[in-house]
């Protein structure tokens, strides 16, 4: 029996598993908290990625924010997505907060499950804390990832139908 788990296992790489925990537990919160978290996480962390790397060409802080090191710089990318987090949280509608149903709380927790890749792989202080596997580099890599962000986002608009 324990080779059948190793077996099984051992063909996906941690990232694979790390990605489905995500997806469970963003679908669990759908189910009791509505798809309002999920729409709000898929809208923050693209804009993240926005506001992180214009930041590097703003004026008076563009040469501190260089000399940083990577952990200092993945610490500002996550207060920038938690800043833009709070801020879309009062945005959208307190009526996301209703309760999902399972369809719709599994599609907000695939919107979640396929924004987390994709973002991770943008920032490069993100990818020298945790490199992903070169499979899950190559499937959210650039070549895909405008359709990955788009499928997230048709899944997100199918939750609110």
């Amino acid at each position: 029996m324990q080779s059948v788990f190793s077996n099984l296992f051992g063909m996906f790489p941690i990232d694979f598993f790390v990605i489905a925990i995500v997806l469970i537990v963003a679908a669990l919160d759908a189910f009791r908290n509505g798809t309002r978290r999920a729409a709000v996480f898929a809208l923050a962390a693209p804009l993240a990625i926005f506001l992180y790397e214009a930041s590097f060409k703003t004026a008076f802080i563009a040469g501190t924010l260089l000399s940083l090191n990577s952990i200092t710089k993945a610490a500002f990318f996550g207060a920038i997505f938690v800043f833009l987090g709070i801020l879309l949280y009062r945005i959208v509608p307190a009526s996301f907060g209703s309760g999902a149903l399972p369809v719709q709380g599994l599609a907000a927790g695939l919107a979640v499950a396929i924004v987390l890749p994709v973002v991770w792989l943008q920032i490069p202080a993100l990818v020298s804390l945790w490199m992903p596997s070169p499979m899950i580099q190559t499937v959210f890599g650039p070549a895909y990832r405008v359709f990955w962000l788009l499928g997230a986002y048709l899944a997100l608009a199918f939750v609110r139908r």
